[in-house]
């Protein structure tokens, strides 16, 4: 099949350059750890911006590549290929100084649509978070220029808007990272990566492998959340585990279809009031089973649950997305029962079920078309997940 490169590009990076952060770490839309709590330790313990509330929603431009295909034990590295995308981080729960933060990675698909490739969660001390620092914080920071960082105050444009901003310059002998943030909000306006590591075997070098990437602010809004509140409930404490079970099936023009089995295990790593961390593996058929860590708060759409407030909503839009053109509705509401539908107007479309406890007990997506292939037909393809257990 020919998956559009974009796609192949923008996943790659976002699955092996993801490192899933220590609770309370600091991320960036790239996926990156973000170096600036480290070297000022005054960001973990600062405020948040007066600005910024649960709901928030900043979204990304990214232009990212890979270095020319190397091979160290059979594996390919790379591609050297470009591809676009749009990261788009929200921040769903503020609470006690922590910021839970639920990230994901859009590219365009077949048909130029934007779809859903990656996602993942993490905390954060609210003074620095994937898209803000505290400006209190970055407007007494000095200037300098050393071997390993140089910081500088500029004015730059993005977007045709002008700002006077802060750049941070990281360099080692592995990767080189800037980073540039609006003095008087704290909004992160760029990001850029050059990033190189060395893979070793037994004191071997085995391959190594270049990425490249540029994350620049897109939009910032507020997402207006249709509850006023909301708590974790109790069958999401530390230490609870939700499991999934379904199918994906595939159809190719002219050919039957092919199922394959489809399952999703969660365990709680940490359960505050208002947001939940939890650990997300997907076995599929066919493919290596894969780990995130993942995020579910009191103010995201779609979620792994929602709060008691949430089930008397009556049908109708609750958000259109202008960047990727994502619409999420709610298509039916009674005593029982909350779906929620999640569609790009164009050959995508979810359905999220939530029973009376608030929890989502069922997820059905269908891709139409999903893929094209080198012969032109085109393929289908719906996955269909429900809970089991809980």
């Amino acid at each position: 099949m020919i998956v559009s490169k974009a796609f192949s590009i923008l996943l790659l990076l976002m699955l092996t350059l993801s490192i899933s952060p220590a609770l309370g770490a600091s991320t960036l839309p790239s996926g990156l750890d973000n170096p600036l709590p480290l070297r000022y330790p005054e960001l973990n313990r600062a405020m948040a911006p007066s600005w910024l509330e649960e709901g928030y929603r900043a979204t990304y431009n990214a232009l990212v590549s890979t270095s020319d295909t190397e091979h160290g034990g059979g594996v390919d590295f790379g591609t050297g290929s470009t591809g676009n995308g749009l990261s788009q981080v929200d921040l769903v729960a503020l609470e006690d100084g922590k910021a839970a933060i639920y990230t994901q990675a859009y590219v365009p698909d077949t048909l130029n649509a934007w779809r859903v490739a990656a996602s993942d969660g993490s905390v954060s001390p609210e003074g620095c978070g994937e898209f803000w620092c505290s400006p209190d914080v970055l407007r007494k920071i000095p200037e300098k220029a050393d071997d390993d960082l140089t910081v500088q105050r500029i004015p730059v444009t993005v977007g045709g808007k002008e700002y006077q901003a802060i750049r941070f310059d990281f360099r080692n002998e592995n990767y080189e990272m800037a980073l540039v943030y609006d003095l008087d909000t704290g909004v992160m306006l760029y990001h850029t990566f050059n990033y190189s590591p060395e893979f070793r075997d037994a004191g071997m070098l085995a391959a190594s492998r270049g990425n490249y990437g540029t994350y620049e602010l897109r939009n910032l809004r507020k997402i207006e959340i249709p509850w006023k509140d909301g708590k974790v409930p109790s069958w999401l404490g530390q230490g609870s585990s939700l499991r999934m079970q379904g199918q994906s099936i595939v159809q190719l023009q002219g050919a039957s279809p092919y199922s394959s089995p489809l399952e999703v295990q969660l365990s709680v790593l940490q359960s505050e009031d208002e947001f939940a961390v939890m650990k997300q593996e997907t076995y599929s058929q066919g493919f290596a089973p894969t780990t995130i860590r993942t995020v579910s708060g009191a103010a995201q759409l779609l979620g792994f649950w929602v709060p008691q407030e949430a089930l008397g909503l009556s049908p109708g839009l609750i958000d259109a997305d202008p960047d990727t053109g994502m619409q999420i509705s709610v298509i039916e509401s009674d005593s029982g029962n909350l779906i929620f539908e999640k569609t790009n107007r164009v050959d995508y479309r979810a359905l999220f079920a939530y029973d009376a406890k608030g929890r989502l007990v069922e997820i059905y997506q269908e891709f139409n078309p999903d893929t094209a292939t080198s012969s032109g037909f085109s393929s289908t393809r719906v996955v269909d997940l429900q809970l089991v257990g809980a």
